[in-house]
């Protein structure tokens, strides 16, 4: 199916479907005669197969983002005549408003350009031309005939945006990706957090990724698809991941970003190192325990639901000779091991081992641990490390910050617990 995913919003009490076309990769796949079929005949099996009930007029077809025309139909979908229909088209030359967003589409462009053929074979009446305005948002409008052969003009249907923010991702694999904002959020969302996790911690979730991102473009941090920044999965890669729940908690995700468009954090105005972590130990940390500055928004706060995590718990065992090579120095059963001060957040500040003291940090980066609270485990032959929490300790707790949002608390309250000071900023 080259349909990929579809909308239906209510705009002037009518109904508009967006539907989006995956021409990267199910279209180019299709024969010449699937090709030639009425566009119209695959958006009603879609509806069909889905179960989906569309009660409007108006279709919206976007392909890499953005509308390349609108089919307006004079009837529901189900109901509709083949020869009911306008189809509105605007030029790709209009639509690309800067070099950047240029080399987003250009390698969709004959594409778009085949989808756009196929989808005027559904007009049986003549085309008009939209064109686009040098307001920030302008619209297509698409017309169709009544009984009486009068013009009806229909609702107003969005085209594109002149201020959009793209972000460019360094992938593990050598691509490197250019993307709208508020795509590469949904992508790390759900990469970074459990779909499954409450609405609200999913908002949360959603205003620190884009505030990140925003951070990382002000400063020239390239962004990444691992943990060196911020974890990114494209769709088919969250797909393979969630299987059968894949549209389930897409939707989800979706939600929770388009519910925080453009939402970021800020602290005197400026915007924030968006920090976040999956598990604390119950307090997170201050960031002067980890990076060595502090921070007056990332300072040690409660965190009192992480315990819920199944693996809020985790064991690490090690022989003495994988210690001794990990470390660079001889260590045996009669080896000293020490406790010797906490952070205020209850993680290991000063370790001794031997006659060598380590943070809790170091040991934690040198042996892999999951975080920096642990305690240890000898035997005659093994070191076991028992940790608490998962991750750095420092900002938000997803795991805290979904125990709040299912104990009642808003994406508001989470984020303004765990990071403090700060104000909710919109672009």
């Amino acid at each position: 199916m080259m349909i990929y995913d579809y909308e239906i919003k209510t705009k002037n009490r009518e109904e508009i479907l967006y539907v989006y076309l995956d021409i990267g990769q199910e279209f180019a796949k299709l024969n010449a005669s699937k090709k030639k079929k009425k566009l119209k005949e695959i958006i009603e099996e879609y509806l069909e197969k889905n179960n989906i009930l569309f009660k409007g007029t108006t279709v919206a077809i976007l392909v890499g983002g953005l509308v390349v025309g609108t089919l307006t139909l004079k009837n529901p979908i189900k109901e509709i005549e083949k020869d009911a229909s306008v189809f509105s088209t605007t030029t790709i030359s209009t639509l690309i408003k800067s070099e950047e967003e240029r080399d987003v589409v250009e390698e969709k462009v004959e594409e778009m350009e085949d989808v756009q053929e196929i989808i005027q074979e559904e007009s049986s009446t003549s085309q008009e031309e939209s064109t686009v305005s040098n307001s920030k948002s302008t619209a297509s409008k698409s017309v169709s005939k009544d009984q009486s052969g009068n013009m009806n003009q229909t609702v107003e249907v969005p085209v594109v945006e002149e201020e959009k923010t793209y972000v460019t991702v360094y992938r593990s694999n050598g691509q490197v990706l250019k993307l709208e904002l508020e795509e590469y959020v949904i992508g790390v969302v759900g990469a970074e957090m459990p779909a499954s996790f409450h609405i609200e911690a999913l908002k949360a979730q959603a205003i620190l990724v884009r505030t990140y991102a925003l951070k990382s473009l002000e400063i020239g941090l390239r962004l990444t698809d691992n943990s060196s920044t911020q974890n990114y999965k494209s769709n088919a890669e969250l797909e393979n991941v969630w299987g059968s729940s894949f549209r389930t908690y897409y939707n989800k995700i979706k939600s929770a970003v388009e519910a925080t468009k453009g939402m970021y954090l800020t602290y005197n105005g400026e915007i924030i190192d968006a920090v976040y972590h999956s598990t604390s130990n119950g307090v997170t940390e201050d960031a002067k325990n980890v990076w060595g500055n502090s921070v007056p928004y990332l300072v040690s706060v409660t965190s009192p639901y992480d315990s819920l995590n199944s693996s809020f718990n985790y064991e690490k065992t090690f022989t003495y000779a994988e210690l001794s090579r990990l470390l660079g120095f001889s260590i045996s059963s009669n080896t000293l091991f020490e406790l010797q001060s906490l952070t205020e957040g209850n993680r290991v500040s000063k370790f001794l081992i031997d006659n060598q003291v380590y943070s809790g940090v170091d040991l934690r980066t040198k042996l892999g641990l999951r975080s920096a609270t642990f305690e240890i485990v000898k035997s005659e032959n093994t070191v076991t490390f028992v940790t608490i929490g998962f991750g750095h300790g420092v900002g938000m707790s997803q795991y805290g910050a979904n125990g709040m949002a299912k104990n009642g608390s808003s994406y508001q309250d989470i984020l303004k617990h765990y990071y403090t000071g700060v104000t909710l900023s919109h672009k």
